[in-house]
C-alpha cells in the first residue's frame, strides 16, 4: 500500500494551535511562524517543515511525523524565560486533539526539549522542542 504524506496538514494544524494558545499569546504575542524574517523582535516561535515517514495500520494509511518547534528569547539574564516558553509549547501540543484539513490525527506526543544559549549575544536563548505524531486516512 502506498504511503500518504499528511505532514503539511499536521503542520498547519500545529501552527494554528500554537498561534491560538492563550499561554503562548502572553509569551510571544502573534509571533508564531513557519518562516521568520532575518531580524525578528521579541520572543518568537518557528515551526520547521514536518519530517514524514510512511505509517500503516490495519485499515489506515498515512504518515508518522516529527515536528520541531524552535523558540527564541533575547535579553534574558537566565534560562527561566526560555524554559517557560518551551514548557508552554509542550503544553499546547502534547496529546493535543488537532483537527486536520485532511486525514485524522491519531496522536501527537512530546519527544524532548533542549535549551541552548544562542551566539547572538548575552541573554539570547534557543529551545528546540520535538514532537512525534501519526496522521492517517482510512484505507
Amino acid at each position: 500500500m502506498a504511503s500518504l504524506d499528511l505532514g503539511p496538514f499536521v503542520a498547519r494544524a500545529a501552527l494554528a494551535r500554537l498561534a491560538a494558545d492563550p499561554a503562548l499569546r502572553v509569551l510571544v504575542g502573534g509571533r508564531v511562524r513557519d518562516a521568520v524574517p532575518a531580524r525578528e523582535d521579541g520572543p518568537f516561535l518557528r515551526l520547521d517543515p514536518v519530517e514524514a515517514s510512511p505509517y500503516e495500520a490495519s485499515g489506515w494509511r498515512g504518515c508518522a511525523c516529527r515536528l520541531t518547534v524552535h523558540a527564541f528569547v533575547r535579553g534574558a539574564r537566565s534560562a527561566d524565560p526560555i524554559q517557560r516558553l518551551a514548557a508552554a509549547v509542550t503544553a499546547a501540543l502534547d496529546e493535543a486533539d488537532l483537527a486536520l484539513e485532511r486525514g485524522t490525527l491519531l496522536w501527537i506526543a512530546h519527544e524532548r526539549s533542549l535549551m541552548l544559549p544562542e551566539p547572538q549575544g548575552p541573554g539570547s536563548w534557543h529551545a528546540v522542542v520535538r514532537f512525534t505524531a501519526a496522521a492517517a486516512e482510512e484505507a
